[in-house]
């Protein structure tokens, strides 16, 4: 997979095939870890995806994911994370603290590095409610309305009251 492949893969026209849960629910491995998760396929019905959400209830850390899945395995193609300290590994070596997302690079394909290690920051969102709309935007998710029909009032919410 190149580069131009993997941000068609993220960027293609999804709708959701199965449903997420109507609200998170507790990770059984993990008590302090809310999770939920969908499945969702290309408009063209060649490409089918996951969806994780992860949200943790003591801190402010949170991750949702795309997952390609491929024949045999599934990959993990992009990431919106919370803010925590990161370093990239695989490029530029950078060292952050601060809200970021995660792309899988074509050389970490290549040396069968499957996770999305390197990060680039952003001020897409600083909640997961808006890390969650940029994702679904971003990768673009047709009729995610009718999973979490509150999910663009609180959103807009959160800019009007100037966070």
């Amino acid at each position: 997979m190149t580069k131009k492949t993997i941000k068609s893969l993220v960027s293609c026209s999804k709708t959701i095939t199965d449903k997420p849960k109507k609200s998170m629910y507790q990770d059984q491995r993990n008590n302090y870890t809310m999770r939920n998760e969908f499945s969702c396929v290309s408009l063209n019905g060649n490409h089918k995806f996951e969806v994780f959400m992860r949200q943790n209830t003591e801190l402010p850390i949170f991750s949702i994911g795309l997952k390609y899945q491929q024949e045999t395995k599934s990959i993990t193609i992009c990431r919106y994370n919370s803010k925590h300290r990161h370093r990239n590994k695989v490029g530029d070596q950078d060292k952050f603290e601060n809200f970021h997302i995660h792309m899988l690079y074509d050389h970490q394909l290549a040396d069968e590095s499957s996770d999305s290690a390197d990060a680039i920051e952003t001020n897409k969102y600083i909640t997961f409610d808006e890390a969650l709309y940029a994702f679904l935007t971003d990768c673009q998710i047709q009729g995610w309305q009718m999973c979490f029909p509150d999910l663009e009032t609180k959103v807009n919410q959160l800019k009007l009251g100037g966070f």
